[in-house]
């Protein structure tokens, strides 16, 4: 299509009406950024604190912001209470976790349990762990159970901050004596703790309420631990006992123990571990001839070593383990205590009724992995028996372990326990535990 000059007239209009607007509007303003420059060179100072100040406001507006989101208001109900099932402050909560150990007893001649049922929640324990602050880590174990009610497990302080690698506790704890004390009793291989360890400790192992201390070292090659502890008393109060004064009355009767853990590595796949350790003080012990109840204070300790071996091959780790563990303990008693009596009671006839003999026994158990969450064990059990003159009762039990998770685990368990004095018992056992929550039980 040809183009006239009329339409080129009206073409070239165009540009030149914008170029006249653009001018137009550069002169009409050019006073008023002639002005700004000039005020922004003349007043930098009071600029800045302008600048200064509207900067501090800023800062005040987004904090008020900050509160109001953060805090309820009364007008606004919706603020008031958070949504069901969501903590108000949930960056504050512990990990809470729960375990429940259930127990059935199908033995032949009747249960062997301490409550005689034959299926039973042997215990539920409910944890509270989470860090206090940048210093201190904080620990809470409480057991339920139809026999012993509500009692604390554990309750202990960790110190996270303390220099040369050490660690300390403060509180309630399992002692760190001998190797299987230090673990929950439903994260044993085994139903229950060894019979030394029941013995000698009580059926739920031995607590200990005071100061924790260790230190990791390794000046030989190889990895070290050694464990002190102080703790109020060794063990619990001996039950029906009294005494004139309490048997922590002097810093002597306190409970003192040490433990020295030394670890190989033998390959990417084997290791050992072997354990020293002991603990002394103090315990009530029965006065013969007089009031039944009446009793003195008597030096006890036990000292023992535990040796484990564990194997876990590098390309079959999910299918294939083996541990082999053993250990031996020795308890050691005053033989000829000074008795404490009342004022104005003669010693007359009156006869140190406690132990004046030591007293040794000790396990060995092993567990081999058939499958990914398979598990096959046996422990065997001695131990001198105080009750039967020191002669010793034996046991030897099989387990078969079975994973269906991390979060659960069912075993079976046969034993046949021949005491010193009487005729041998069959036991069957069963046993299922679960966690809700990160403390769960552990397959290795």
């Amino acid at each position: 299509m040809s183009r006239t000059p009329a339409h080129d007239a009206r073409a070239s209009g165009i540009p030149m009406m914008l170029w006249g607007a653009f001018l137009t509007l550069a002169i009409a303003s050019w006073p008023a950024m002639a002005q700004r420059d000039t005020t922004r060179r003349d007043t930098t100072t009071k600029r800045a604190r302008a600048d200064s100040a509207r900067i501090a406001d800023s800062i005040a507006v987004v904090r008020e912001l900050e509160r109001i989101r953060t805090e309820p208001r009364a007008h606004d109900p919706a603020r008031q209470q958070p949504s069901q099932g969501a903590p108000s402050n949930p960056r504050m909560l512990p990990d809470i976790s729960a375990v429940g150990d259930l127990i059935g007893d199908l033995s032949p001649k009747g249960s062997t349990q301490e409550g005689g049922e034959r299926f039973s929640v042997r215990e539920v324990e409910v944890a509270l762990q989470a860090a206090v602050d940048p210093y201190f880590r904080g620990d809470v174990f409480f057991g339920v159970s139809d026999l012993e009610k509500i009692s604390i497990e554990q309750a202990y302080l960790t110190a996270t901050l303390l220099p040369w690698g050490l660690e300390v506790r403060l509180g309630r704890y399992l002692m760190p004596v001998g190797k299987q004390n230090t673990t929950h009793r439903h994260d044993l291989h085994t139903i229950d703790y060894p019979y030394v360890l029941q013995r000698f400790f009580g059926d739920e192992g031995l607590k200990g309420t005071g100061i924790y201390a260790s230190k990791i070292f390794a000046p030989f090659g190889f990895y070290q631990e050694i464990i002190v502890t102080a703790v109020d008393r060794f063990g619990e109060p001996t039950p029906g006992l009294v005494t004139i004064e309490p048997v922590n009355k002097q810093l002597s009767g306190l409970g003192y123990s040490a433990r020295l853990r030394n670890y190989w590595d033998l390959s990417q796949a084997s290791n050992i571990e072997l354990s020293f350790s002991g603990i002394t003080g103090k315990r009530e012990q029965p006065v013969l001839g007089g009031d039944p109840t009446l009793g003195t204070p008597a030096r006890q300790s036990v000292v023992g070593t535990d040796f484990t071996y564990r194997w876990r091959p590098l390309q079959q780790g999910l299918y294939k383990s083996f541990i082999l563990q053993t250990e031996f303990l020795q308890q050691l008693n005053e033989k000829d205590p000074t008795l404490e009596l009342p004022s104005g009671v003669p010693p007359d006839g009156l006869l140190y009724g406690g132990p004046t003999r030591n007293f040794t026994g000790g396990y060995a158990f092993a567990r081999y992995q058939l499958t990914r969450r398979g598990y096959v064990g046996g422990r065997f059990d001695s131990f001198q028996d105080e009750g039967a003159g020191g002669s010793a009762t034996n046991a030897v039990s099989a387990y078969m372990e079975f994973f269906p998770s991390e979060f659960s685990k069912l075993m079976v368990g046969y034993e046949r326990y021949s005491p010193a004095e009487g005729s041998a018992t069959n036991r069957i056992l069963l046993q299922a535990t679960f966690a809700l929550g990160p403390h769960k039980p552990h397959p290795f």
